[in-house]
């Protein structure tokens, strides 16, 4: 075996491949270039924020333009070399028309020169419609006014007597006119009358019924008589009436009466002949029918029947001068009521519930 130096073996050469390489696709190159618009726009977006953000020059603060009418505002935006854009109006119940509400940036922040600055605008009061104000009392006026972004105005008064004191009687502007918001409307009231509560005119005439509502400015409704009935009181005796005693009367409220027809006619027996006439006896007083010419003094008490809920309950009494009530008012009873009272002749007391009598109590 020779020791020497081998000659370098030589490598075979590899067979070269003649095969035509495929042709590339425009998409193979897609997310390449998606990548350098991605990069372009991200620059692109970084160079306008440093742009904006770092003025050129000196810096110049905003100035307060809110309130200011839009000519003036335009004028101090010159003095800082600023432009203003207007981007909206809107309507506003403070401030006038072309009245600066609304700024960006806000007054003292600092921007680049010839930096435009938004500002909204006022679109003027807007209109509005004022409420029917007719038959409201005078705080619900005010109400009603205040929730339609109007103001009360004058007051003044007005003697009328067919509705109650403080309701409206007129307004100006009349309802449903349009007037700028915050405008005040002008009203009248009436002065009225006080609360009037209706009397009893239980057991009274009717002619004495009618004198005395004309007194009180009180109104009489129907009038009707019952039928005659046994037992009945005299004619022309008022028995029922509505509104009840003791409720409040409303303007107009007109009382309705219902009248005894009386009792039957009794008939007069015939006198018959007498040998002898005597003297006619004088009226003298028994224990059963006091003389109907005295007069007494009495003390009585009367229990109040008693119920859950309050309701009208009265106490008449009725002697041979006539009736009068002694006790008239909504309770739930339940008590006993004193009265001194003078009397003439026979007496009772009677209770009523309502129009009802309960209870007749000889005096």
């Amino acid at each position: 075996m020779n020791g020497g130096p081998q000659p370098p073996r030589r490598r075979r050469p590899r067979p070269y491949d003649t095969s035509p390489r495929p042709a590339r696709n425009v998409f193979d190159y897609l997310p390449v270039i998606s990548l350098l618009i991605f990069l372009l726009a991200v620059g692109g977006v970084m160079i306008a924020v440093s742009a904006w953000l770092s003025p050129a020059g000196d810096p110049v603060a905003v100035p307060g333009f809110m309130g200011m009418q839009f000519e003036r505002a335009s004028k101090e935006a010159d003095r800082a070399h600023l432009r203003l854009h207007v981007i909206a109006r809107r309507p506003d119940f403070h401030a006038a028309k072309d009245v600066v509400v609304g700024q960006l940036p806000a007054a003292g922040e600092k921007v680049r020169s010839g930096r435009t600055i938004d500002i909204i605008l006022s679109a003027g009061t807007p209109m509005v419609k004022t409420p029917n104000l007719s038959n409201l009392s005078l705080r619900d006026a005010q109400l009603a006014l205040e929730n339609g972004r109007l103001e009360l105005g004058s007051v003044q008064e007005q003697n009328n007597t067919d509705v109650i004191a403080g309701q409206v009687l007129e307004q100006h502007p009349d309802p449903f006119s349009e007037i700028k918001a915050g405008s005040k409307v002008n009203v009248v009231v009436a002065k009225g009358r006080p609360l009037l509560y209706t009397p009893s005119f239980l057991g009274l005439s009717i002619d004495f019924v009618k004198q005395a509502a004309k007194e009180a400015r009180i109104e009489l409704g129907q009038i009707r008589y019952l039928a005659i009935t046994p037992g009945a009181k005299p004619k022309g005796v008022v028995v029922q009436q509505d509104p009840p005693p003791g409720l409040v009367l409303a303007p107009k409220q007109r009382v309705a009466l219902q009248l005894s027809g009386g009792a039957p006619a009794t008939p007069t027996p015939s006198p018959s002949p007498s040998p002898l006439e005597s003297a006619a006896p004088e009226p003298s007083a028994t224990v059963s029918l006091p003389s109907p010419v005295s007069q007494r003094l009495l003390r009585v008490s009367v229990a109040l029947p008693q119920s859950d809920k309050p309701q009208p309950v009265r106490v008449v009494l009725e002697d041979a001068s006539g009736s009068r009530t002694l006790y008239a008012d909504n309770t739930t009873g339940g008590v006993t009521l004193s009265f001194d009272v003078s009397v003439t002749g026979a007496a009772t007391i009677q209770t009523y519930v309502g129009d009802t009598l309960i209870s007749t109590t000889p005096l």
